[in-house]
């Protein structure tokens, strides 16, 4: 029931808004038009009596980018033509035997370990003992046959993922990296709260736990970043309508989260050894740890605004980074002229300030080069930009809506007597013989 219900939810989410549901149901249902109309066309087309091989290389090479499928279909369609070529060669010299199989399969399934084949490696021992078994290798009118039916699949499914709505991944790096800075500063916002009101180990393990969860989601917003801009390559829909997006800026925004996130948890690890009775680092003072918290705010703010392109958010980090910094001299100052309440505890006063001190000089280093995403604009140019017949239609517009009331009054107007000029009244229809005084010869009126 369960995965049911998961189901029911993935479906309803796909049918409602854009997201990831939506482009993998596009995926699936792309990958069974593909099946199909490979079917039908070995069927028709070549007149295939088993029209297996096109319908199956059509299914495998829809991916999830142009640049996949169109290298999944051209390693599949090698490693066909490798495994086949193979089978026929031995089949035609040596023939089937058990030594001759050990060899080929030998050699066949070294030749599919070949990385450049990939996933589609599999093809070549597949196909090699497919042909020995069945046809022995040597009937040239079914290994020609299933060489043209993989090319005809992987052809088709190429071309259907390329007409039908071609892939474009761009708000799936754009969700991930903007929920990954959000964690950040969220967490940053709870131990402020934690310190304020008083934490315990438990509480600040979570912290802890948090900090590393965020390090193990850098790879996966990486890659989806990556697929995104894959996505743009070789795509009809990205030359008619570029995508504005920095993907360089993206790689680095993720790297510089990654780099906070190692102080981020160095703090938290911190006020775990602090709040561990079992750990000889005490904790700094109340008043101190205030401040302290002041500081994550200042931090947390200045994340709110990393990466934006805006010179408003380029000086608001600036600043909250400048407020951070200077907070940290004076306690640092204080902790330096100030006798600690408890001697033992100054580890935890230079852990801290040294890992806030590398977490704000982080952001401002990389404010520059970062590029987080917003909800301010689109995320692809305009048609306009791409197509000249579009702008010029769209200048247009505007000049034909003035002058539209117009043109409407001047075509109802059509057939009404000018102002200020009487209607005369109909003539009555005579019964019988032209009207009077009209000529004899003239046309005679509609009964």
């Amino acid at each position: 029931m369960a995965t049911l219900r998961g189901w029911a939810q993935a479906v309803r989410a796909a049918l409602t808004r854009p997201g990831v549901e939506r482009a993998e149901g596009l995926l699936l249902l792309k990958a069974a038009i593909a099946t199909v109309l490979a079917w039908q066309l070995a069927v028709h087309l070549l007149d295939s009596p088993e029209p297996f091989y096109a319908p199956m290389a059509a299914l495998l090479v829809v991916d999830r980018t142009m640049v996949r499928s169109i290298g999944a279909s051209a390693r599949r369609v090698a490693a066909v033509v490798v495994g086949m070529s193979i089978a026929w060669l031995v089949g035609s010299l040596v023939g089937v035997t058990w030594w001759s199989m050990v060899l080929v399969m030998f050699v066949a399934l070294l030749i599919g370990r070949w990385e450049l084949l990939g996933d589609h490696g599999i093809q070549v021992p597949t196909m090699v003992l497919l042909s020995l078994i069945t046809v022995n290798g040597t009937d040239t009118e079914f290994t020609y046959l299933t060489i043209v039916q993989t090319v005809l699949g992987g052809a088709v499914g190429v071309a259907v993922n390329a007409v039908v709505l071609a892939p474009m991944h761009l708000e799936e790096p754009r969700d991930a990296l903007r929920d990954l800075t959000t964690r950040v500063q969220d967490l940053l916002g709870d131990i402020a709260t934690g310190i304020r009101e008083g934490w315990d180990a438990d509480r600040a393990r979570r912290w802890y736990h948090h900090a590393t969860d965020l390090g193990d989601r850098v790879p996966e917003v990486l890659q989806a970043v990556e697929t995104g801009r894959e996505s743009t390559r070789f795509n009809w829909r990205h030359r008619l309508r570029p995508a504005r997006i920095d993907w360089d800026g993206y790689v680095r925004t993720v790297e510089a989260v990654r780099r906070a996130q190692w102080q981020v948890a160095g703090i938290a690890r911190t006020l775990v050894d602090a709040a561990d009775e079992a750990d000889r680092h005490p904790a700094p003072s109340s008043r101190w740890l205030r401040s302290y918290a002041d500081v994550l705010d200042e931090v947390g703010a200045a994340i709110s605004h990393f990466g934006v392109w805006a010179d408003e958010s380029r000086e608001a980090v600036e600043l909250h980074v400048d407020r951070a910094l200077e907070l940290l001299d004076e306690m640092s100052e204080q902790v330096r002229r100030t006798p600690l309440d408890d001697p033992h505890a100054w580890p935890a006063y230079g852990a801290l300030v040294l890992e806030a001190e590398r977490l704000a000089r982080e952001l401002r280093t990389s404010n520059e080069d970062a590029s987080v995403p917003t909800d301010t604009g689109p995320l692809r140019a305009p048609l306009a930009e791409s197509v000249p017949a579009v702008a010029q239609l769209q200048q247009q517009v505007p000049v034909v809506g003035e002058h539209l009331p117009r043109i409407i009054g001047r075509v109802s107007a059509l057939g009404q007597p000018a102002e200020g000029t009487t209607v005369p009244p109909p003539a009555e229809d005579p019964v019988e013989g032209p009207a009077e005084g009209a000529d004899a010869g003239g046309p005679a009126r509609p009964s």
